[in-house]
């Protein structure tokens, strides 16, 4: 069982039991990260109450807040089923634009558009939910980016949103920018238009090939540079699962967190500072620890009012962070 894909038990005690076996993606993830990935449905908080009550283990070890994980380590984890402290409301999620058809909204890191295939949960459909305040409307994402991604996600609040918009995206009638930061020193500006197909049916990694793979286009340009690392924006054509990471690493700069393409799974002051001096006693927390890409812009026609809009996504506050420091340190 992979360290994406948890086995979930219903104990007679009311208790839930989680395992995990970690894999390659993420290995070097502190126990913390990963819980705080993988089980969505608690607050960090109650990740951490678990850690501390040693309701949390490691190849049959009560684990540690911060320990770092290894490929093929054993998680098992028990959580109570029913009390309060383990209740987790849903977050507030910030609408960009509403109208009786559709929502375009700014989805936060961490919380998958639609369900994984080993979990039930929805959360990002309860958040829309939660928002609409009526059962009767039933939320449908009509296109999808990565869990540890942040940005716009149009959600269409019916049958004939919902194939409006599809319909939009088959033809490439949505134009769609993202904000990257990325390592490595790339062109000022460049398009990269290679091919992209999945390695196996085993596996969520792709690949580029030039003779089985689908046709993939990506333009991007540098907003900023940082020394080693830069800010790109970042518009493509089509839109295959993983385009801009697998592009991106393919030129030698990949995002700068990116465990499955990349060589980063966190970035912490002393990788950007070169005085910094850290203390022994304090174990050093991460600037940021998930994919450094924001789905920053989408443009399109309006289905009722035939004018083309533009809907802009703010960075949350862990990219604005890394910034400020990348701006300070390496500029």
């Amino acid at each position: 069982m992979s360290g994406s894909s948890p086995q979930l038990y219903q104990a007679k005690t009311m208790k839930r039991r989680y395992n995990f076996t970690v894999n390659t993606e993420y290995q070097g993830y502190t126990i913390e990260e990963f819980l705080v990935q993988h089980i969505q449905q608690f607050p960090i908080n109650t990740i951490k109450k678990c850690i501390y009550d040693e309701l949390v283990k490691v190849n049959d070890f009560p684990a540690q807040l911060h320990q770092q994980l290894q490929t093929n380590d054993e998680i098992h984890i028990l959580l109570p089923k029913h009390n309060k402290q383990y209740k987790k409301q849903n977050p507030q999620i910030e609408v960009l634009y509403e109208d009786d058809g559709f929502l375009v909204v700014n989805k936060p890191p961490l919380i998958p558009v639609i369900p994984e295939r080993w979990s039930h949960e929805t959360l990002f459909r309860d958040c829309i939910r939660t928002h609409l305040q009526n059962d009767a409307i039933i939320p449908r994402v009509v296109h999808r980016i990565d869990k540890e991604a942040s940005g716009a996600v149009i959600v269409a609040k019916n049958k004939e949103f919902e194939r409006y918009f599809s319909g939009l995206f088959t033809k490439r009638q949505i134009k769609k920018k993202y904000l990257a930061i990325v390592a490595g020193t790339p062109a000022d500006s460049g398009t990269v238009s290679l091919p992209i197909k999945q390695v196996s049916n085993k596996s969520t990694r792709m690949m580029v090939d030039e003779n089985e793979g689908k046709e993939a286009v990506t333009h991007f340009k540098v907003v900023e540079f940082f020394r080693d690392f830069a800010l790109l924006e970042i518009e493509i054509e089509s839109g295959r699962t993983h385009q801009i990471r697998v592009h991106m690493a393919s030129q030698g700069t990949p995002l700068a967190i990116d465990s499955l393409y990349g060589y980063r799974n966190t970035i912490k002051l002393s990788d950007i500072k070169s005085s910094y001096h850290h203390k022994k006693e304090r174990i050093e927390k991460p600037i940021i620890s998930r994919l450094t890409l924001h789905a920053h812009q989408l443009e399109f026609i309006h289905p009722g009012k035939e004018e083309t809009i533009q809907i802009t996504a703010p960075l949350f506050k862990d990219l604005e962070v890394f910034l400020k420091k990348l701006r300070k340190y390496r500029s």
